[in-house]
């Protein structure tokens, strides 16, 4: 038995690290800033005379940067490593959130948000890839999952933090703060080992298979099928991280209702469900958690597109974290499974280019809409959409896709 125990006790040592530790810490302060800008910058754009609908174009600008520069982090993570990206990333990030502050009207907050676009296209996939060559192959679920809770802390607090300085202080001071858990996050990076994050070498081509591979794949083939299912739940987080302070006023919530609570709840759901999903989808398989967690975040937004008091809106907050908590682990490392050492980073950039296409991208369709059938009909869409990716990954992965 003590023998059992020590090969066990091995095991678990292999996950944790200093740098794995680190990395969680400089994803968590940065999605901090990030998250606690979900409901300041589509009211900035609102306070800049702006309309819902240019809300969703103007946000989604931040995806069309995404969509350019993302593919070929995977390559500058293979060359360069993944720490000297993390820094670009998150550096850049910095420097367009102080930005805001001077802007004089609404559309000068388009180029600023493809900058931010671009930090948030990039540093992203480092700290995920990290992950990726950290965590033992046996217990890759669990990794992500950890990762996806150092996310969800900051989600549970960032956006009503940001609310709350906007509406006491002002937007200057939200966007100062946001930019402060930026720098946080940069000086920890610095900490990392460069070394011990890369891919180790014996999983790098040489001689002739290095000319025959040559660099990293813009994108990676492999990681298409998950991308297109976690693109249904992303196209789900369009509405979400701009029309939610206006569907909340036109269902009638409270105006003293704080809208960041909506995020605060998820990612209690999110932090607590991860702490069973990654394991769950290490030993039942990554569909045991993607279905389920795509229905859930389904019944979410179908539930949004008809909110009419604050429980039912909190309780599609529940949902949509239980939900997401199931999809984050699963996916991710649906991805890694199915690439070799050297793809990691082209394969996750793969996959958070549906950031870029759904989350941001996905505005451009939605703004239109909402100005024509109204707040509620971006959330029936996306609803349904996310249940079609539940249904589509069942399919294809009977296809072997």
């Amino acid at each position: 038995m003590a023998a059992v125990n020590e090969v066990d006790n091995s095991k678990k040592e292999k996950l944790w690290g200093r740098d794995f530790f680190l990395n969680l810490l400089v994803a968590h302060f940065l999605l901090a800033g990030f998250f606690s800008l979900f409901i300041v910058v589509p009211a900035f754009i609102e306070f800049q005379g702006g309309e819902a609908w240019e809300a969703g174009i103007i946000i989604a600008t931040f995806g069309l940067a995404g969509v350019i520069v993302r593919p070929m982090a995977g390559r500058w993570i293979l060359k360069s490593g993944p720490k000297k990206v993390v820094l670009l990333g998150v550096g850049l990030f910095i420097g367009s959130t102080i930005l805001y502050i001077p802007l004089p009207s609404e559309w000068w907050i388009v180029p600023v948000r493809m900058v931010q676009g671009v930090g948030l296209a990039t540093a992203p996939v480092a700290t995920t890839t990290i992950v990726g060559n950290l965590a033992p192959e046996e217990r890759r679920g669990e990794g992500m999952s950890y990762m996806g809770n150092s996310i969800s802390i900051a989600q549970l607090y960032a956006p009503v933090v940001g609310v709350f300085l906007m509406d006491a202080i002002g937007f200057s001071v939200a966007f100062i703060v946001a930019a402060a858990s930026g720098v946080i996050a940069l000086l920890i990076a610095t900490l990392i080992s460069d070394s011990k994050t890369r891919i180790p070498e014996s999983a790098l081509p040489r001689g002739d298979e290095k000319i025959q591979e040559g660099n990293a794949p813009l994108i990676s083939k492999p990681a298409i099928f998950p991308t297109i299912v976690f693109l249904t739940y992303a196209f789900a987080m369009a509405p979400v991280s701009v029309f939610l302070y206006t569907l909340a006023s036109d269902n009638g919530l409270p105006e003293n209702f704080n809208i960041g609570l909506y995020f605060t709840v998820m990612s209690g759901m999110t932090m607590l469900t991860t702490l069973v999903s990654g394991r769950i989808s290490d030993r039942l398989g990554r569909g045991a958690v993607i279905v389920p967690g795509l229905l859930l975040v389904g019944l979410a937004m179908l539930i949004l597109s008809g909110v009419s008091s604050v429980t039912l809106f909190l309780g599609a907050a529940f949902l949509h974290g239980v939900g997401y908590g199931l999809i984050y682990p699963g996916i991710n490392s649906l991805v890694v499974d199915r690439v070799p050492p050297r793809e990691r980073g082209s394969a996750l950039a793969t996959l958070q280019q549906s950031w870029d296409v759904g989350a941001s991208g996905g505005n451009f369709i939605l703004g239109p809409v909402v100005g024509v059938y109204g707040v509620a009909s971006a959330f029936l869409i996306v609803g349904i959409g996310a249940i079609t990716g539940a249904a589509g990954y069942v399919i294809g992965s009977r296809k072997n896709l």
